[in-house]
């Protein structure tokens, strides 16, 4: 990968978390103020984000000492659920890949946040394939 050049699977979960940013509702921000997560995706082409959320929407931040969330998958998980995702039954595989441990989450949110993320998983399967990459 040349410089500057950034891998699909970036760009993906790039535009996941902008999405984060849509969906949520007022309320789901008024109580995340502050909250500071790391995500995770394991593989060649592995990434990881450090996100910090400010007046309803996630900012990139320097690696922390601690996080309220962290979560860790494969490439292969990321891309099997935004695939779901797309055919509408994202919130499914992303349930069913957390039960069978295939995602990894730390913290003591996890119902707050996955219910952020479920949100756009179900919003997803109405955008465009080409818009996404």
């Amino acid at each position: 990968m040349g410089t500057g050049e950034i891998s699909k699977i970036a760009q993906l979960v790039d535009h996941f978390i902008e999405r984060l940013s849509e969906v949520a509702e007022d309320e789901d921000w008024k109580e995340s103020e502050g909250w500071v997560g790391k995500w995770t995706i394991i593989g060649p082409h592995g990434i990881t984000r450090i996100l910090e959320i400010r007046k309803g929407k996630f900012y990139p931040v320097p690696e922390q000492p601690n996080y309220k969330g962290q979560v860790e998958m494969s490439e292969d998980t990321f891309i099997d659920v935004m695939g779901a995702a797309l055919h509408g039954h994202g919130e499914e595989v992303f349930a069913e890949k957390y039960a069978r441990h295939h995602i990894r989450y730390l913290g003591e949110s996890w119902l707050v946040d996955s219910e952020r993320f479920r949100k756009v998983l179900r919003s997803l399967g109405g955008v465009p394939i080409r818009r996404l990459l």
